[in-house]
C-alpha cells in the first residue's frame, strides 16, 4: 500500500497478513521485495530467515466486486485513518455500506479509538445501531427476522408471547462475545413482553466490525458493497477460476521462477469461520492451483491455512539451532 494512494490495494494488504502469519508461524524473520500487481492478481517475494525465497500470489476476488461508489467511500475513510495516524486493516462485513461524510466517519472513528482486542489478537470496533420489534400476531412464539440477526431466529421460538417482526437490517455483524450476543437476546425477549409490543419497540444493539492493528504504513478497508447470496456464490466461483489462469501468466514472467510458491486468496467474509473461499477453491479442479507449497484464504482479518506440507519439509522449517 502506498502512503497517500486512495483507496489502497486490498491485494497488498493481503500480502502483508500473509507475511506477517508466515514468520509468526515458522518462526523467521521476514522480509516483502518484488512486488507487482495487475487487475486482481498480485505477485511478490518473501525472504525467509534472510536465506530462503518464497514467491507468493495474491488473488483479490474482491476487485470484481468494487463499485465507484464503495470506492469512493473507501478512500475517504482510509485517508481520515492515515491522517490521524492509525495504522489498520478494517473488514466491512459483506453488504454493509461504509461511513461517508460527517457526522459518520467521525463516529466510525471514535468506535475505533474504542476499539476491543479479541482473543486472536484482532480488534472489534462496535457502532451502536437500532433494532426495531413488532408484534404480528399474540398466537405462535416465534420472530421473523430480516437482516443481520436473521440466521438466529430459532433462539426465540417458545420464548416471546406471540408471532414477531424483527428488522435488524442495521446490524450487519454481531459481536464475538457469546455473553454479549446473549444480553441482545435477553433485550430482544424482554422488548416481546411489553404491554406496547403491538407498537415497533426500538432495541439498542451494536454493529461490531474486525480490523487488524498493522503497526505501521497506511491504512486498508476491505469489504464488498455486494450482500452474501447463491447469485454471489457462483461469481466468486467463476471469479477464482479467472484469478487463477491470470496467475499463471504473471507467475511465468522473468525472475518469477521460484521452486516455492504460496498462494493467499483474499475475500469478502462477514464472520472468519463463515468464508466461502475455501470451499469455493476445493470444489473447483485441482489442477488449476497445483504447484503451490502453502495455500491461504484471508477473509475478515484472519489468515486461515489450507494447504501446509509436512513440517521439516520445506527449507526454512527446520529446527532452530
Amino acid at each position: 500500500m502506498g502512503q497517500g494512494t486512495y483507496p489502497a490495494d486490498p491485494s497488498t494488504l493481503a500480502l502483508c497478513l500473509f507475511n506477517q502469519w508466515l514468520g509468526s508461524h515458522y518462526a523467521r524473520s521476514t522480509a516483502q521485495s518484488d512486488t507487482e500487481s495487475a487487475g486482481g492478481v498480485l505477485t511478490g517475494r518473501i525472504t525467509i530467515g534472510r536465506r530462503w525465497e518464497l514467491d507468493v500470489t495474491v488473488l483479490n476476488t474482491l476487485a470484481a466486486d468494487a463499485t465507484l461508489e464503495f470506492e469512493a467511500a473507501r478512500s475517504s475513510v482510509e485517508q481520515r485513518l492515515d491522517d490521524e495516524g492509525r495504522s489498520v486493516a478494517v473488514w466491512a462485513p459483506r453488504g454493509a455500506p461504509l461511513p461517508v461524510g460527517e457526522p459518520a466517519i467521525g463516529a466510525f472513528m471514535a468506535a475505533l479509538n474504542a476499539a476491543r482486542r479479541l482473543e486472536d489478537g484482532r480488534l472489534e470496533l462496535r457502532r451502536p445501531v437500532k433494532l426495531h420489534l413488532r408484534r404480528t400476531s399474540t398466537t405462535g412464539s416465534v420472530i421473523t427476522i430480516l437482516g443481520g440477526m436473521a440466521a438466529h431466529w430459532a433462539q426465540f421460538t417458545n420464548r416471546v408471547p406471540g408471532s414477531y417482526q424483527l428488522n435488524s437490517s442495521a446490524l450487519y455483524r454481531l459481536p464475538a462475545s457469546d455473553e454479549d450476543r446473549s444480553a441482545l437476546a435477553e433485550r430482544i425477549v424482554l422488548a416481546a413482553q411489553q404491554p406496547t409490543a403491538d407498537e415497533s419497540q426500538v432495541v439498542a444493539a451494536e454493529d461490531a466490525w474486525s480490523a487488524n492493528d498493522l503497526g505501521d504504513g497506511p491504512s486498508c478497508v476491505l469489504g464488498s458493497p455486494k450482500p452474501d447470496s447463491d447469485e454471489q456464490s457462483s461469481a466468486l466461483r467463476r471469479n477464482l477460476r479467472s484469478l487463477l489462469r491470470e496467475a499463471r501468466e504473471a507467475e511465468a514472467a522473468p525472475g518469477r521462477q521460484s521452486p516455492i510458491r504460496g498462494l493467499a486468496v483474499l475475500g469478502a467474509a462477514t464472520y472468519a469461520e463463515e468464508e466461502k473461499l475455501s470451499w469455493a477453491l476445493r470444489g473447483m479442479d485441482p489442477s488449476l492451483y497445483a504447484g503451490y507449497e502453502i495455500i491461504a484464504v484471508i477473509a475478515d482479518g484472519v489468515v486461515k491455512p489450507l494447504l501446509e506440507p509436512p513440517r521439516q519439509k520445506l527449507p526454512w522449517d527446520a529446527p532452530l539451532v
